[in-house]
């Protein structure tokens, strides 16, 4: 906080300090971890030691976090420390914690909330009086500008949200380790059985999407990335199923599912649950989000905003519409290709490859989508997608009268095609059910540039 004179940042320091001791009684702390360190800075700036002396406890303590941040050793620390005093007591309604318990996170905020501004100030008035010296150069480098506790979890979570963390820290049975999908409701997580969600093997054609979903998926997984994705696309293309399939596929991710409603009210709370928990991978799938309805603000602010996601934590959000410019350029955003004849005959041709056919022949991909597009006709499906092609293949696989009358078609002179115009009508069909009735008309002047 620049302005702090040199009495107001000795009194914020002493104060931190002896928060720290306390939450430290009877536990020794070993002089060049991050909690020594730490100490020895807040003793070092109460004391009113010189610029250098100052500079030196600054510089060390910044030494410790280039590699995982001061805000996170903080958390982590104070997650510990209130873990082995307090137990489970903030799991209690507010007025059935015990006051021994309050009195530690009274210190626990106390500390953090001056680490908010404390160590940045120092580092800055230090090298500004410093500066003030002929030739000169700064002595606290310029990393500790970074020693703040601006996006501390710990200060945004809740008491009963804290208790719930604590409770799994001291040696509960530990929530995620029951199922690898979560449903999440008004603060409880449920773990869900989805049995009709494919392998990532048994996804065909759309190699584009299954490339991507691959390599993002994985990149999270080994903690080289967490950038939200954002997947745009008409109904029964594979949003839902392949994000499911793909976050089952790496073992130590756990996938969240909350109400839709959460991405603009409950994301910040459900984030600042999770951040402690380490020990898993967290992908939070907001899926079938309606774009134009949906208060992004939480989103701006905690996805590439005042917030930052920890590298455990992740996001995707899928949805049948565009997403705003101001969102898709917080993260990756991905669009399916339409589902027309082009597609539809890769696909086949795909599943027949992965069920170990030789060479399939045009003129038999051919016959199988044209033998779905008709069975569409008869209304034997709801809709041409990939999601109804996967049914219809997977009945064509089990149906050997079926795989001999249309072998055999396949073998003849005049071969059927599936019908172009039959997939342009369902798709404005669904394009004008999801964006109204004059979205085609809007698209030929955007086409036409008029």
């Amino acid at each position: 906080m620049p302005g702090l004179n040199s009495d107001q940042m000795q009194r914020m320091a002493a104060n931190a300090a002896s928060s720290l001791r306390i939450l430290f009684t009877g536990v020794a702390m070993d002089s060049a971890s991050f909690a020594g360190l730490l100490s020895t800075a807040l003793r070092t700036l109460s004391g009113g030691a010189s610029g250098e002396v100052c500079a030196e406890a600054l510089n060390r303590l910044s030494s410790v976090c280039q590699v995982r941040s001061f805000v996170r050793q903080l958390d982590a620390l104070i997650f510990e420390r209130l873990g082995a005093l307090c137990g489970s007591a903030f799991s209690e309604k507010p007025d059935k914690i015990p006051p021994d318990a309050l009195f530690h996170y009274q210190h626990a905020v106390r500390l953090a909330e001056i680490c908010k501004t404390l160590f940045p100030a120092a580092a800055e008035k230090i090298n500004q009086e410093i500066a003030l010296q002929a030739d000169s150069l700064p002595l606290v480098r310029p990393s500790a500008a970074h020693l703040d506790s601006v996006q501390s979890s710990f200060l945004r979570m809740k008491l009963p949200a804290l208790g719930a963390v604590l409770e799994q820290q001291n040696g509960s049975a530990d929530l995620f380790a029951s199922s690898r999908i979560f449903r999440h409701h008004h603060g409880t997580f449920t773990p869900l059985n989805l049995p009709g969600i494919r392998k990532v093997e048994e996804f065909y054609g759309y190699q584009s999407a299954r490339r991507m979903f691959y390599d993002h998926f994985e990149a999270f997984s080994q903690g080289k990335e967490n950038w939200p994705l954002l997947i745009s696309s008409l109904p029964g293309l594979g949003k839902t199923q392949m994000t499911i399939a793909y976050a089952r596929h790496f073992p130590d991710i756990v996938l969240i599912v909350p109400d839709p409603d959460d991405i603009s009210h409950g994301l910040e709370d459900l984030v600042n649950y999770l951040t402690p928990i380490t020990g898993h991978k967290f992908m939070i799938f907001f899926d079938d989000i309606d774009v134009n309805q949906t208060d992004w603000y939480y989103f701006r602010t905690n996805i590439g905003g005042t917030f930052s996601l920890p590298p455990h934590i992740a996001v995707t959000v899928a949805s049948n519409q565009a997403f705003p410019a101001n969102i898709s350029s917080r993260g990756r955003g991905f669009t399916f290709p339409m589902f027309d004849e082009i597609r539809c005959q890769e696909m086949i041709l795909d599943f027949l490859l992965a069920k170990g056919m030789h060479d399939p022949k045009s003129e038999l991909v051919s016959v199988i989508a044209a033998d779905y597009v008709s069975e569409f006709g008869q209304k034997k499906f709801e809709e041409l997608s990939p999601r109804t092609l996967v049914r219809y293949l997977d009945h064509f696989l089990s149906d050997q009268a079926k795989r001999r009358l249309l072998l055999e078609t396949a073998s003849g002179k005049v071969i059927p095609q599936p019908d172009p115009q039959v997939f342009y009508e369902e798709n404005v069909k669904l394009m004008c059910a999801i964006h109204g009735p004059g979205v085609m008309e809007q698209f030929r002047k955007e086409a036409l540039h008029v």
